[in-house]
């Protein structure tokens, strides 16, 4: 029995020695979630400005085709009423808008990707920081689970301590 004690005292040791070494795993994980916290934070703060960004190209596309169409109308207007030179002075300002909304519809799909992205991005994050949670629950119970396991054994082995003394103060008797 006493290579078994002895042998469980080691095994005993080594554990707690290594647990000692080893970095809380429930304060890294919460370190961890603060980490993400602070990313999601900032995330939120550029999907924000790249959304405005988005909004403010869509109106000068709204505007833009607006334009047009109040260009395109007159135009019609001017045929239907007969006065032809009204009309081309009409169809060459429809031409202009034309080429400006042209000009600016990429911008706006370039615009309009990005705020995607960056979407897509705060929604990962956030589905990412939902399972850390759950994860640092887990991790936290599992330690609680460990630290517990600790001391029973701790009180395991004061108890085959005392029951040795106590043998051993009897054989001295």
């Amino acid at each position: 029995m006493g290579i078994l004690s002895r042998f469980s005292d080691i095994v005993s040791a080594n554990i707690n020695a290594l647990l000692d070494k080893a970095e809380d795993p429930s304060k890294m994980i919460d370190q961890y979630l603060r980490n993400a916290m602070d990313d999601l934070a900032q995330v939120k703060q550029e999907t924000a400005s790249v959304m405005a960004e988005e909004s403010r190209c869509k109106r000068m596309v709204d505007d833009a085709q607006a334009e047009v169409d109040k260009y395109a109308g007159l135009a019609k207007k001017a045929l239907q009423s007969g006065s032809e030179s009204d009309a081309r002075v009409f169809i060459a300002e429809k031409q202009k808008a034309e080429t400006r909304l042209a000009a600016i519809l990429p911008t706006y799909e370039a615009a309009k990707a990005n705020a995607d992205k960056m979407r897509q991005m705060h929604d990962k994050l956030q589905s990412d920081i939902e399972q850390l949670r759950a994860r640092r629950n887990n991790i936290k119970a599992t330690v609680a689970v460990a630290k517990t396991q600790e001391r029973v054994n701790k009180a395991s082995d004061a108890m085959d301590n005392s029951g040795r003394s106590i043998a051993a103060f009897e054989r001295m008797e």
